[in-house]
């Protein structure tokens, strides 16, 4: 495949960043197909096509990363879990940025293209904005936390069923917040910046607003993927007794735990801080 040959996984855990810009491209080309294919539909479909191309891609990187898990196991590498998958970390980090910097520039340059484009996200954006517009304390905290958790358990979810699963979550996520800075840019073009300034200087501005509870929200969310990625390569592997399967679950759980434990810091900081 075409695809394949772009990205393959062993160069990008050498070279992550060059998930970068492949996400770049990756994300143009889905919204352009989607908007020739089925325009009406292109705020879903554009997330569709982003998931069918990266598919292969995150299918492979699980694989390499179930492998390690194998050596671990078997006692050829000795790292600790975060050292041992801190490339496919990058990975994602990259995927996720890229689609944001294409969507948040098509939110801002082609604001009635991106009508339609955003449609849904702009829907779920204002529900989350009506939901925690008003903080109560106790009761946001609560809300936030179960519904960040109800996220992180699904992509863990789709991750063990369909292996590159987290994809389509994460994209979509991704796009969520491409409308959130996209609003904050708009804010700074009407106070008289030039809108290119404004874009260059109100990406990283708008995205350090959620830097506080977004990073821990999102890392929480790169990691049950990856949990959720390598046990479906092992149990699609049928190697239930083994040493290795058992280093696998042993990861999982513990990438598992560790992402509820970033979910609920970030919780605590959206609400208290």
């Amino acid at each position: 495949m075409v695809v394949e040959s772009i990205l393959d996984p062993h160069k990008a855990e050498k070279k992550p960043w060059v998930v970068f810009f492949i996400s770049i491209i990756f994300t143009i080309l889905s919204i352009f197909v989607s908007h020739i294919i089925f325009p009406s539909q292109i705020s879903i479909l554009t997330i569709a096509f982003i998931t069918i191309l990266f598919t292969p891609f995150f299918n492979h990187l699980f694989n390499i990363e179930e492998k390690k898990e194998e050596e671990e196991a078997e006692g050829k590498i000795k790292e600790g879990i975060f050292q041992r998958h801190e490339q496919v970390i990058k990975i994602f980090s990259y995927f996720f940025f890229g689609i944001i910097v294409v969507m948040t520039f098509v939110f801002i340059f082609f604001p009635s293209f991106s009508q339609n484009l955003f449609s849904l996200q702009a829907q779920t954006l204002r529900q989350i904005s009506g939901a925690t517009g008003k903080i109560t304390i106790p009761s946001d905290f609560f809300t936030i936390f179960f519904n960040n958790t109800k996220v992180m358990s699904l992509i863990f979810l789709t991750s063990v069923l369909f292996g590159a699963g987290a994809v389509f979550i994460l994209a979509w996520n991704a796009s969520v917040i491409s409308v959130f800075v996209g609003m904050f840019i708009q804010t700074l073009a009407k106070s008289g910046i030039p809108l290119h300034a404004a874009y260059l200087f109100g990406l990283p501005l708008g995205l350090s607003r959620l830097v506080i509870h977004g990073v821990p929200e999102v890392l929480g969310y790169f990691l049950v993927g990856i949990a959720g990625g390598i046990l479906s390569v092992a149990i699609a592997r049928e190697k239930y007794n083994t040493p290795e399967f058992k280093q696998v679950i042993k990861d999982s759980l513990l990438f598992f735990i560790s992402a509820e434990c970033l979910i609920l810091v970030g919780a605590l900081l959206e609400v208290f801080v």
